[in-house]
């Protein structure tokens, strides 16, 4: 395990690109949370896994941006638009990823303008950018002072079972999300009149129990496929809405 961890990668430890591609999917839910508030006055789920408050995305981004823009620290505006150009890239992969796996649209900028497919457009990617010039120019340093904290056997105890736990949770998501999935195809069959198709095996009984439908449904509330199966089903989501709270952000904001 530790010539796994100790193993080079463009400069960086497997062991340190494993602990930033959690650092940095954790603080994606932080940033998609505040972004919510900030825009709506909600506070909801923004996680991309189930039970783990992580967000992969923005791991993959983040990782991808530290260990190919590191080298650039004296030259920003190159970090600035590469690191448009890494973003963009994650991002419309893991938009083409989940709309082909499990039919569903996380989400769609078809109304923003110079948007490509949906599914990233100018206006976020530039945020990319400019999230990407943070992670690199200032918060680099600590991250990485972070991850040499818990260097040595325990860090890679607690590493290794961060990453089993991570990957039971992709398996669980993707099983469920393809469970939902079924179940919207079988619903809308019988809304039309058609026979619907039942999954009641082992394995599906242990993913409703795993993942009921409030699970998911609070877990994913913007998805196509949630929408649509809520729609369906007439179950609402949960959420706080704060108003006042977004409203006084919005006027620091302007101000």
């Amino acid at each position: 395990m530790e010539a796994f961890y100790s193993a080079p990668v463009l400069g960086f430890s497997v062991y340190a690109i494993l602990w930033l591609f959690l650092i940095c999917s954790f603080l994606g839910v932080v940033v998609e949370t505040v972004f919510f508030l900030v825009q709506e006055g909600v506070l909801e789920s923004t996680l991309g896994l189930l039970y783990l408050p992580f967000r992969p995305m923005y791991g993959i981004g983040g990782v991808a941006c530290i260990l190919l823009l590191h080298g650039f620290l004296k030259l920003p505006i190159l970090i600035l638009l590469f690191g448009i150009l890494i973003c963009s890239v994650v991002e419309y992969i893991a938009s083409l990823v989940m709309e082909k796996l499990f039919h569903t649209v996380t989400w769609d900028y078809s109304d923003k303008v110079l948007n490509l497919h949906g599914r990233i457009c100018l206006q976020y990617s530039c945020g990319w950018g400019l999230l990407a010039l943070l992670v690199v120019c200032v918060l680099d340093r600590f991250l990485l002072d972070f991850v040499d904290a818990f260097e040595g056997e325990g860090g890679q105890i607690v590493l290794t079972a961060l990453m089993v736990l991570v990957l039971l949770s992709a398996v669980i998501t993707a099983a469920a999300l393809t469970r939902i999935r079924r179940r919207v195809a079988s619903l809308e069959a019988l809304k039309t009149g058609e026979a619907g198709t039942a999954f009641d095996t082992r394995w599906n009984r242990l993913i409703d129990r795993l993942a009921p439908d409030l699970l998911m449904i609070n877990t994913f509330p913007r998805t196509s496929l949630m929408i649509e199966f809520m729609e369906l089903t007439g179950t609402q989501r949960a959420w706080i809405r704060v108003p006042k709270y977004a409203g006084l952000l919005r006027a620091v904001g302007h101000g």
